[in-house]
């Protein structure tokens, strides 16, 4: 009642008024370091240092000569095996120590940790093994209790002995070590000794046990390649280098590394989890944002490349995440709205319970994150065309994410569908002070999306009739979007709202995010209403330089590229593409600051939709390339409705593509200039 007679600041503080009342404090688990690794080699002045990471295998190397000899360090976690494995090898004998110790903790963590952290033990067993276990004092049911980790040391030609509360190896060829971890659900139960029997049973050669993983990592990883056809010398040089080069002009080169990067960086922290805000290299006991998973553009931005890069694969992990916490969707749903169906939270770690009850970052009143996962679902079906996987898993999740907006909407006095309460991430109107709001341009893009979806689904399924004509009513009664008097698309649908351009998100253009929303497909004004949304956004962003929340450039640039408009769209790549890496390339969530993996996802999926975009039956060839790609080639990528684009060339005047379709159909390639000539190497092309 609040929210309709306009005053949403007041409405804010019901949710955290009720909260207190109930005594409901819970906070988000937060991801944390396991413990580290010290390593103490003899001393000798270093005369040649470098490091390195190979995308194809995943490891990271370090070799260096100093004056004991020529030496290297290796490691890669297998995908195979779920453990890590380092090797130290060189060209003279190797002595030094290794043991398990606790990450170091800033002097301002330690009022969290002595809160949340009980034991935290390394220990040493015999002359191999290596132990640490760590508890935590906050439990509550089925949670984790704590965790083990146990290492298992190989030297060979040489020797290794207990020193007490480390290993002391001496005149080594060769120092292999084995590392598992093992989350604890009974934590007086210790798991050390089947962890020891699991790592027994390794191989403890490091070339078999890499090749292993590398059957999986690399064939993933490989399947897709950007080549831009600039400087040739410049892919020769080091990160560092290329980034220094990037601050007077971007290499194209440049951009091939971060493409392949961030799809590294996606690959490797993508296992039983997506990846979370900082992957597995959080690195410390308080990191922002408790490192968890931000449904509102973190993670879909993270997991945006898995489909059109070519590794499907990576999505289950995505689509797990939310089937475990089903229960806990649906309690909050019902809980917070008295709704059936799923409500998912803006943010989550552990549990899919609401924890922001915040006034002013009011995200308890934003409903799209279950209407934007369950489009990620019908996504992988569109790419994959996995029936099973469309019956058994997406549909049931989307007619949930539907089931709630069928409770959540009523009519407004003008006959239409009314979004109270509603919340377009993160921003407020430029008159008004509050978050809080009706009608979010996003939230009825995103129902839109949903309806639609669970109708297509439906109808391929051959069920639910009623439910049929329910959405497709629940479609028509949906409010229409809207154009400022500046022409840009209106962020709010609510009279007497003011826009207000300079923010980071740009939550009220997600009609363009992945597959254009028919609305904006047949109708020029709305396109040219994101457009001028678009250039609205990037004035403050051009005068920051990039500004803070690099995803948010993202959702511009995926905006830009679905209008068509390359140019626009390659000036937030080179942005991103020299703005928000460091020196090991990992991804930064504001210029030179603040580690973040989402546009690690982002950044390469950008990337393809400049150079294509797909539906089931259509595929448009380089529908935004930018007058600075004069050529190139992109291999590998997956469309919508079953196709592979093996390899797509491109130079002056010249197009050369190479398509595989899974299934036997009729498909409208679309290029951006009308041929004088089409030539086919295999199927009719008319």
């Amino acid at each position: 009642q609040l929210m309709l007679a306009g005053k949403f600041a007041e409405a804010t503080k019901i949710p955290v008024m009720l909260r207190e009342e109930q005594g409901y404090h819970d906070e988000r688990d937060h991801f944390m370091p396991a413990f580290d690794i010290r390593l103490k080699q003899d001393a000798g002045n270093i005369t040649t240092y470098q490091r390195a990471v190979n995308f194809e295998t995943a490891e990271t190397l370090v070799s260096w000569r100093d004056s004991q000899g020529t030496f290297q360090r290796s490691v890669f976690t297998s995908r195979t095996d779920s453990v890590l494995v380092m090797r130290i090898r060189g060209s003279n004998k190797i002595s030094g120590t290794i043991r398990f110790d606790r990450r170091p903790v800033e002097w301002q963590q330690w009022a969290y940790v002595s809160k949340h952290i009980g034991e935290m033990v390394a220990d040493v067993e015999g002359d191999q093994w290596l132990t640490y276990r760590s508890n935590f004092k906050m439990k509550y049911p089925g949670s984790m209790e704590g965790y083990e980790g146990i290492g298992k040391l190989i030297v060979k030609g040489g020797s290794s002995r207990n020193n007490g509360s480390e290993l002391l190896i001496e005149n080594a060829d060769e120092v292999v070590l084995l590392v598992k971890l093992k989350p604890s659900y009974q934590y007086s139960q210790s798991n050390i000794g089947l962890i020891k029997d699991q790592l027994n049973r390794l191989s403890t050669d490091y070339d078999e046990l890499l090749q292993r993983h590398t059957a999986i990592h690399g064939k993933l990883f490989n399947r897709t390649k950007l080549t831009l056809q600039g400087d040739s010398t410049d892919r020769s040089l080091f990160s560092e280098e290329l980034l220094l080069k990037s601050q007077k002009g971007v290499p194209q080169a440049m951009v091939e590394k971060v493409f392949d990067a961030g799809r590294y960086n996606i690959l490797c922290s993508t296992g039983i989890n997506p990846p979370n805000l900082q992957g597995i290299w959080i690195g410390s006991w308080h990191a922002p944002w408790a490192a968890g998973f931000t449904h509102d553009g973190n993670l879909p931005a993270a997991i945006s490349i898995a489909l059109p890069g070519n590794m499907p694969e990576l999505m289950d992990a995505y689509f797990r995440l939310h089937e475990r916490l089903m229960d806990e969707y649906r309690i909050s749903a019902n809980t917070l709205y008295n709704c059936r169906g799923i409500h998912i939270p803006a943010q989550s770690t552990t549990s899919g319970l609401q924890t922001d009850f915040g006034e002013t970052w009011c995200l308890t009143f934003w409903t799209g994150a279950a209407g934007w996962a369950a489009h990620c679902f019908f996504d992988y079906y569109q790419y994959t065309g996995d029936q099973t996987f469309l019956s058994r898993r997406a549909y049931p999740f989307m007619k949930e994410a539907a089931l709630f907006y069928e409770d959540f909407l009523v009519k407004g006095a003008d006959g239409k569908l009314l979004f109270n309460p509603s919340y377009s991430p993160e921003n407020n109107p430029a008159n008004n002070p509050s978050q809080a709001t009706l009608n979010a341009t996003m939230d009825v893009m995103i129902a839109k999306q949903l309806l639609r979806n669970c109708i297509a689904a439906a109808k391929v399924l051959k069920t639910d009739a009623d439910k049929v004509k329910i959405w497709t009513a629940m479609l028509n009664a949906m409010p229409a979007y809207q154009v400022s008097a500046e022409g840009t698309l209106r962020e709010w649908l609510l009279p007497d709202v003011t826009e207000n351009y300079k923010h980071r998100h740009a939550s009220h253009l997600y009609a363009l995010y992945d597959v254009i929303d028919p609305d904006f497909q047949h109708s020029e004004a709305l396109r040219n209403a994101a457009s001028r949304a678009v250039d609205e956004r990037m004035k403050f962003r051009i005068a920051e330089g990039g500004g803070e929340m690099a995803f948010g450039l993202v959702q511009l640039a995926l905006s830009a590229a679905h209008l068509k408009e390359g140019d626009k769209a390659h000036q937030i790549v080179e942005w991103l593409s020299s703005k928000y890496w460091t020196n090991g390339l990992g991804s930064y969530h504001n210029v030179g600051e603040l580690f973040n993996t989402d546009i690690s996802g982002g950044l390469p999926y950008v990337i393809t939709q400049m150079l294509t975009y797909s539906e089931p039956g259509k595929i448009e060839l380089l529908p935004a390339l930018p007058a600075q790609w004069k050529s190139g080639a992109i291999e590998g990528l997956l469309m919508r409705g079953q196709m592979e684009i093996k390899k797509l060339e491109w130079k002056e005047n010249e197009v050369q593509v190479e398509c595989v379709s899974a299934i036997d159909q009729t498909v409208q390639i679309m290029l951006p200039f009308v041929p004088s000539a089409v030539t086919s190497g295999g199927d009719k092309v008319n």
